[in-house]
């Protein structure tokens, strides 16, 4: 009889002081959005601005013909199987905060949140005249990336910008400082109007202005840095050797609440697998107005989510889970030459160097997505 009365229960009519009591201890995403598809009442008593913010997940690396995105949340253990139809036939450029960035084979490029099905076509850019691209880079204003031409073949590259409510790119020609340059030799990073320009052979860095297009600052080189000639650089005191040098892949910028950090990534193949670490540098001005990058082992309440392609900063109070001055890191290492590379997620204190493997399931990490609805 009991059950029956349980079974014949209009589960609708709970006060909704009950309801938001429910809806306040769940804090997974999936929990919550079952609790919302129960019936209209469950659903108006927890808006998706109530739920929390949450842990990033790690997304996989998968075939372009497949349209089923596989994630792992490490808090709840969960694997994530999710349909996107909108991501098939296309490529990831990588993992961007709340969007995963696609390339189709038509050369069209997007922003797609899985979650949600919400996707931000960007405009088609015609860079024949530009066939090589740095970037491209995301923020919250948009996407920006630079094309160019090798030496002698385009005289001044461009940097191009597509805001997220517009229907267009915004060209922008760079000036005499990049005249003639290989920027193949540079890492180009877009960042809050500026454009980061490392000199992978002098490690002076240049910031130009991209509202006045004009020179804003030289930064000189990090201490101790050894330049691209040679496959090392030093360390704290210590030579390492140096993993993608060349490549922009093994530095980031990033914006961490108004400090402009540069993330600079080796490695220390001696124990056999190669050993990731971080160097993090701050922008810095002293009192006579001179700017130069600081190292620092404190970022403070934020935490680096780092891929072996960029990445993005977070405030730890504002997630459960995330501890704070700490980087998260999804790695791919290498044995030797004949070997399978082995994948890794791992959490570092930056102050301690301290390292802590992190479960994942995924055969293939490919970096870390922000679960949004």
């Amino acid at each position: 009889m009991e059950a029956k009365e349980a079974l014949e229960r209009d589960w609708s009519s709970l006060l909704p002081e009950v309801l938001n009591l429910i809806a306040g201890n769940l804090t997974e995403i999936t929990d919550f959005v079952r609790f919302r598809a129960v019936c209209t009442a469950w659903s108006s008593s927890a808006t998706i601005a109530d739920l929390p913010l949450q842990f990033p997940w790690i997304l996989e690396e998968r075939h372009c013909y497949e349209d089923d995105l596989r994630f792992y949340s490490i808090p709840f253990g969960k694997i994530y199987n999710i349909h996107a139809a909108k991501s098939l036939g296309k490529m990831f450029m990588r993992p961007s905060d709340k969007y995963i960035q696609l390339f189709s084979m038509t050369g069209q490029r997007s922003l797609l949140n899985p979650l949600n099905d919400h996707e931000i076509p960007l405009p088609a850019y015609d860079c024949d005249d530009y066939p090589c691209i740095k970037g491209p880079w995301k923020n919250r204003m948009g996407v920006h990336m630079v094309c160019y031409g090798p030496p002698g073949y385009q005289k001044y590259p461009k940097l191009v910008s597509c805001q997220f409510d517009q229907d267009k790119w915004c060209e922008l020609v760079l000036g005499l400082d990049y005249a003639n340059c290989d920027l193949g030799d540079c890492n180009l990073f877009y960042l809050n109007g500026m454009l980061f320009n490392v000199d992978s052979d002098t490690g002076v860095t240049k910031v130009t202005d991209v509202a006045t297009n004009t020179l804003a600052y030289v930064i000189p080189p990090v201490e101790g840095y050894l330049g691209k000639n040679t496959e090392y650089t030093q360390v704290n005191g210590d030579i390492r050797r140096v993993f993608e040098q060349y490549d922009s892949s093994a530095e980031c910028i990033m914006d961490a609440s108004g400090d402009i950090l540069r993330v600079f990534r080796y490695y220390d193949s001696s124990a056999g697998w190669c050993h990731y670490s971080f160097v993090i540098h701050r922008l810095d001005v002293n009192e006579s107005g001179s700017v130069f990058w600081v190292k620092v082992d404190n970022i403070g309440n934020h935490a680096l989510f780092l891929g072996m392609d960029g990445g993005f900063v977070l405030q730890a109070n504002d997630f459960a889970g995330i501890k704070r001055n700490c980087i998260y890191f999804s790695m791919k290492m290498f044995a030797g030459i004949c070997e399978a590379p082995l994948y890794r997620v791992e959490k570092i204190d930056i102050e301690t160097g301290a390292r802590e493997q992190l479960p994942c399931p995924l055969k293939e990490p490919q970096g870390w997505f922000v679960p949004v609805l």
